[in-house]
């Protein structure tokens, strides 16, 4: 991987390909929380970031609870093996977690949902001296948090951001050696032509929607998707 280029075995495509470097990311908010064999962790949100999370942390011998706003997002990650799931529109995700921990909490939560309103949220449904990590909050303002979860309950709070290079391998053997079929993550492909709409849906996501792909090639040109069900005779792409 001289210089980081990386590549691609015969018979995968360029859509699993392209998840080498948000593997990568997810891989390092793993290694952030430092998880235990036999913890519980609960990661809120269950779009293509928090499944690939999920999935990522459950490799490490953990427990994983999934919730989201949305059951069609949470069917999808049943079908990736992620069977203890929360429907968060109908039930207070924290109090399940309790439930399902003794009334202690997960050891850990992972919020990979954008802005700070689910922080304290997150926080509370954390065990003392549990840890929460922030993956999904990338503008700059202010939340709100109970300092007290903090020093006294001595919560810690984590960020991770970007990609590795220490981590880089590791995230090419997890895609190209297809330990997740991360290619059902891609929901939406557009041609070269219809970018604007599809940056716009990117922006605006849908719960129908997860990753949106623009796929530029004479195929899409002539109005002739060239993928399979697998996405293995895929045209390079890029994705958003």
């Amino acid at each position: 991987m001289e210089k980081g280029t990386v590549r691609i075995p015969e018979g995968i495509s360029f859509e699993q390909a392209c998840f080498v470097e948000p593997v990568n990311t997810c891989l390092k908010g793993i290694e952030t929380l430092r998880l235990e064999p036999g913890e519980t962790v609960l990661v809120i949100g269950q779009g293509p970031i928090g499944m690939m999370l999920a999935v990522l942390a459950k490799r490490t011998g953990v427990r994983v609870i999934t919730s989201d706003l949305y059951p069609q997002r949470l069917t999808i990650a049943n079908s990736f093996g992620l069977n203890l799931t929360i429907d968060a529109s109908k039930a207070d995700a924290g109090a399940m977690v309790r439930g399902l921990t003794e009334g202690r909490g997960a050891d850990a939560v992972i919020l990979a949902v954008g802005g700070s309103g689910l922080i304290r949220p997150a926080m509370d449904a954390t065990r003392p001296g549990g840890r929460v990590l922030l993956f999904a909050q990338t503008a700059r303002g202010e939340a709100t948090i109970d300092p007290a979860a903090v020093c006294v309950d001595e919560k810690a709070l984590l960020g991770s951001y970007s990609a590795s290079v220490e981590l880089q391998e590791e995230s090419v053997r997890f895609v190209m050696n297809r330990e997740m079929n991360l290619e059902r993550l891609i929901s939406h492909r557009f041609p070269l032509e219809r970018s604007v709409e599809a940056l716009t849906l990117a922006a605006h996501p849908r719960p129908d929607s997860m990753k949106v792909v623009i796929q530029p090639g004479a195929a899409w040109a002539a109005g002739r998707p060239s993928f399979g069900e697998d996405g293995r005779s895929a045209r390079e792409g890029h994705q958003l």
